[in-house]
């Protein structure tokens, strides 16, 4: 199994910048899209520490950077979570405006200073760059249970497939109350893997919203 784990895996949320930190007047449901409409950047960041001192590297990316990137009007959502069952393991879904966007961020005093701190403990970084399926989230609210899916897709189902999960992540996340966000993403080498991150309020709500009878 490599860092990106297998389907139905169970986390512990960190919102780092934007997405559920957001404030808005009354809770709705909002696609994730450029100002123009437009698809953003999204890729996920897959960071492994050294044993024992993931809480530190999370440290140093509170202190160095969520403080920067919440001000940074390209940066639309850093969506974190930690592996329950490998303390060790930190998955980003990371969204941007564009590649500039992107520069920006990773271009700050901010970001250099955590680069530089981490590299004592970091073991491994992966980045996969993906094409967003649907980026849908409340507009506010906050979420502190995690679940991670990988579905390899046979390529003749492919486009039903993404246009039947994007229906039902739109659905709930705007009319299931603890349903805080759901994202969907394509892998752009292997269009058919499909990952998603679901964020639910709590564990309650991930059970309501999986056996309500319109899921």
């Amino acid at each position: 199994m490599g860092l990106f784990g297998k389907s139905g895996k169970a986390l512990a949320a960190l919102v780092m910048a934007g997405g559920l930190m957001m404030a808005a007047n009354g809770t709705e449901a909002k696609a994730i899209t450029r100002p123009d409409g437009g698809a953003p950047m999204v890729h996920w960041a897959v960071l492994q520490s050294k044993p024992g001192t993931m809480n530190e590297m999370m440290g140093m990316a509170a202190r160095n950077v969520a403080p920067l990137a919440a001000k940074e009007a390209g940066t639309y959502a850093l969506y974190g979570s930690l592996d329950k069952q490998d303390p060790n393991v930190m998955r980003l879904l990371e969204i941007y405006e564009d590649e500039a966007a992107y520069e920006i961020h990773v271009g700050s005093d901010g970001f250099h200073n955590y680069r530089e701190e981490r590299k004592p403990i970091l073991e491994k970084l992966v980045i996969l760059p993906v094409d967003p399926i649907v980026l849908e989230q409340k507009t506010e609210g906050t979420g502190t249970h995690v679940i991670l899916h990988l579905y390899e897709v046979k390529p003749e189902k492919l486009d039903a497939f993404k246009k039947l999960i994007a229906k039902e992540m739109r659905r709930g996340v705007k009319e299931d109350a603890g349903v805080m966000g759901l994202f969907a993403t394509a892998e752009q080498k292997r269009t058919n893997r499909i990952h998603t991150y679901e964020l639910f309020k709590d564990e309650a709500s991930r059970d309501a919203y999986k056996n309500s009878k319109a899921h």
